[in-house]
């Protein structure tokens, strides 16, 4: 009989870290003992972030830390030390921030190795049982060898990342005006995949902090193009395999460009947020699927997420024992044994199921034999394609799905994450908020007020400190800025469904909490976090959107609200003025990458309500180059002229790839450099996301199938005006997976009329 040994993370609340408590790595949790271990056996730190639903993460549990002599490198030579993301977002941010600085690019898992300080000095994220433990051995032995060489190191790295995350420079700061939507439509039209919906490339992330902002926009302003933008990339995600066309619901992300093939985990931030999306645009534009596709995501909220305490888990995995994907993904065979042969093959026929299976393994394209559920057109098309009224189609339909969902139940379901975050559950309560609102059902409105009843009986506590997560009973981790900010917003919206002034009174507690916990009193803005968050090497403010939004995007749309909204004897001004200091503190941040600020933006849009002034959003018709059309080799290059400065558009055939513009060892990035004969200055390129592939054991940044980059007009000189040219000069290296091209260099002129304005 096999008797395992635990490690120290068996006495550890995560569900993710509990996945690992049998390790034979010996796993310390973050925190002092890990510190003082390090420090008293002047051992360096291996640092392994991750999170309970990601498939990477258990492909390298099982091949690396459940490896007996992997784990003895480990434990030999290392302090190892674990950590949910989800429990401890500010150490995530912080490395993924270090290994993006060093590598060019960061995921999940992330590996990275620290001081003993906490400083990290190496990094990058799954790597191959044989590669890591190569890695640790060659690691160890600089180490003790090279000691100084790897101080010196960590350091540069410590620098860059003050620089990086405590955003404590004064030439940061500057003056809102609403000037910045231009640019922000500028580049959401560079990164619009019109074919398919979404913003830039494969991997494709729902835009969760986007579509808010591009539908209000759409609408104040009457802008025709921001609508299109949101509502394709609404209409072709509700198509796609991302979407769960059985259950509701959608998985983390799409590993290609037109949302067929997801990651199969499903979070309940993307699906809260999402929600709102949906009904927002129900709300608009009157279209019943919107309603259906966010009360079926709702549907699936309230079944599955929902724990006995009325609020919600985090996520749910990917992975079954069958292997990832398996759960939710169906052979022609079994849908013909549970629907009989004319309602299987209607159902085959809707969401493309085939003989031998659509669905290929993402890491080497073998096939499974299996079929993701997803639809190649919209119902409508496809119902004239069969012959059928789009009524008859849909009330066939509906009764196929809960059969198939009936049957999926009896399989082993994928593991659920059971911690409650408090500023997931926030976007839960505003989900339900607004279906209530938009859908008049007063279920939603009855869930939300329990959800929020709990939290502040059992996570916000009297001496002012909100928890982050709550599990089995106890609430620990002290909160973030995130869940002050998206707390305080939900019980804002509460206050003004309800009109009961209880919520009211605690959404200034929180407010106020917030403000005397995180602001910046000098330079403007929050910290993320707080003293109580222990052993963190820097803090950290936060304004770039990443699946949630940003600590200070959250911050600025709690103030604003409290400062429009209500009748708060003379406290609103207050707020208001916090709010407009935050989006000056980060305006320098904003006018250079507008989109990664979309929640900071949707807080200034709160902020001035309907009077704010609209910006001349036009856009010009794209320029092509006269010698696009005889380019040689695999990459096209066009230019598309913005009021904003110039998108610069890569081709890339299939089968290719160019560089991102970070620098890549033995390998030439993809420059873009901009001059003009006429008094106008560039600022750097801003590029969309690139794609990270592994090439040669290395993990690089890439672009494949379409590029594009904008570089904005820093600066114009007053009252100038007259012809002249743009001189573009782009550099870029065409390669396959096994070889290069040389570089090539290609430059283009375009004539310009500088008009005053």
């Amino acid at each position: 009989m096999l008797i395992r040994k635990p490690n120290r993370l068996i006495d550890e609340r995560s569900p993710y870290l509990l996945q690992h408590a049998y390790n034979p790595v010996e796993w310390y949790p973050w925190g002092a003992e890990a510190f003082l271990t390090a420090r008293a056996e002047d051992k360096p730190i291996f640092l392994s972030i991750g999170y309970s639903t990601c498939h990477w993460c258990h492909v390298m549990a099982h091949e690396s830390f459940e490896h007996p002599q992997i784990a003895e490198i480990l434990n030999r030579y290392f302090v190892p030390v674990k950590v949910d993301r989800e429990e401890r977002p500010d150490v995530d941010e912080l490395y993924v921030t270090a290994v993006q600085l060093m590598a060019g690019s960061a995921g999940w898992p992330l590996s990275v190795f620290l001081t003993t300080d906490g400083t990290p000095f190496y990094g990058g994220t799954y790597y191959p049982p044989q590669a890591f433990a190569d890695l640790l051995q060659r690691v160890a032995i600089v180490w003790q060898q090279n000691r100084a060489q790897v101080l010196s190191g960590a350091q540069q790295v410590k620098e860059a990342l003050q620089q990086v995350l405590t955003l404590r420079q004064h030439e940061l700061r500057g003056v809102r005006n609403p000037n910045i939507f231009r640019a922000y439509k500028a580049q959401l039209m560079s990164l619009f995949d019109p074919q398919y919906g979404g913003l830039g490339g494969a991997p494709k992330f729902p835009p969760n902090t986007a579509l808010p902002l591009m539908l209000d926009l759409a609408v104040l302003w009457d802008d025709e193009e921001l609508g299109t933008i949101a509502l394709t990339t609404l209409n072709f995600m509700a198509q796609g395999g991302i979407y769960d066309h059985l259950a509701g619901g959608f998985h983390r992300y799409a590993t290609d460009t037109r949302w067929f093939l997801p990651h199969f985990e499903k979070m309940l931030s993307d699906n809260a947020q999402l929600v709102r999306a949906y009904l927002k645009a129900y709300h608009l534009s009157g279209e019943p699927l919107y309603a259906e596709v966010a009360k079926r995501t709702l549907d699936w909220m309230l079944t599955e997420m929902s724990l006995p305490e009325g609020v919600f888990a985090s996520a749910v995995d990917a992975d079954s024992p069958e292997g990832e994907g398996y759960y939710y993904t169906w052979t022609e065979r079994e849908i013909y044994e549970v629907l009989g042969p004319e309602d299987g093959a209607l159902f085959c026929a809707v969401y493309g199921v085939e003989p031998e299976g659509n669905y290929r393994e993402e890491a080497n394209q073998r096939p499974t034999g299996r079929n993701v559920l997803a639809m190649q057109d919209t119902l409508q098309e496809i119902a004239q394609q069969l012959g059928l009224q789009l009524e008859v189609l849909q009330a066939r339909l509906a009764p196929l799905r809960e059969k198939l969902l009936q049957v999926r139940r009896t399989r082993q379901a994928p593991a659920r994450d059971d911690k409650a975050l408090t500023d997931w559950n926030a976007l839960a309560i505003c989900a339900l908020l607004d279906a209530f609102d938009i859908l008049g059902e007063p279920a939603y409105l009855d869930h939300a007020e329990k959800i929020a009843q709990f939290m502040w009986r059992t996570v916000y506590r009297q001496d002012g400190t909100l928890m982050h997560c709550y599990r089995q009973g106890q609430a620990y981790i002290p909160g973030f800025l995130s869940d002050y900010a998206l707390f305080g917003l939900a019980l804002t919206q509460l206050y003004e469904v309800t009109g009961d002034p209880e919520w009211q009174m605690r959404a200034q507690t929180l407010a106020d909490q917030m403000i005397a916990r995180f602001a910046d009193q000098e330079l403007g803005g929050f910290y993320d976090t707080h003293t109580h968050h222990d052993w963190l090497l820097l803090p950290i403010k936060s304004y770039h959107d990443r699946a949630l939004p940003s600590g200070n995007g959250a911050a600025c749309q709690f103030l604003a609200t409290l400062a429009k909204g209500w009748n708060l004897s003379g406290a609103d001004n207050r707020y208001a003025r916090l709010a407009g200091d935050t989006l000056n503190a980060f305006w320098g941040l904003l006018e250079q990458n507008p989109y990664a600020g979309s929640s900071l933006l949707m807080g200034y849009r709160l902020l001035a309500g309907t009077e704010m002034p609209k910006p001349n959003m036009a856009t010009p018709t794209p320029f092509e180059p006269a010698d696009t059309e005889t380019q040689a080799g695999p990459v096209k290059v066009y230019l598309v002229p913005q009021p904003e400065g110039l998108v610069v558009v890569f081709d890339i055939e299939e089968g290719w790839h160019i560089y991102s513009s970070e620098p890549v060892p033995n390998r030439v990035p993809t420059q873009i450099a901009v001059s003009s004969d006429l008094p106008l200055e560039f600022g750097e390129p801003i590029w969309m996301p690139a794609k990270t592939i592994s090439l040669g054991g290395e993990e690089v940044a890439v672009y494949t199938e379409r590029a594009e980059a904008l570089v904005p007009i820093a600066a114009t000189v007053a009252e100038a005006s007259g012809e002249g040219y743009i001189r573009v000069r782009v550099v870029y290296q065409p390669c396959t997976e096994r070889d290069c091209g040389l570089p090539v260099t290609r430059e283009f002129v375009l004539p310009v009329n500088l008009r005053e304005s």
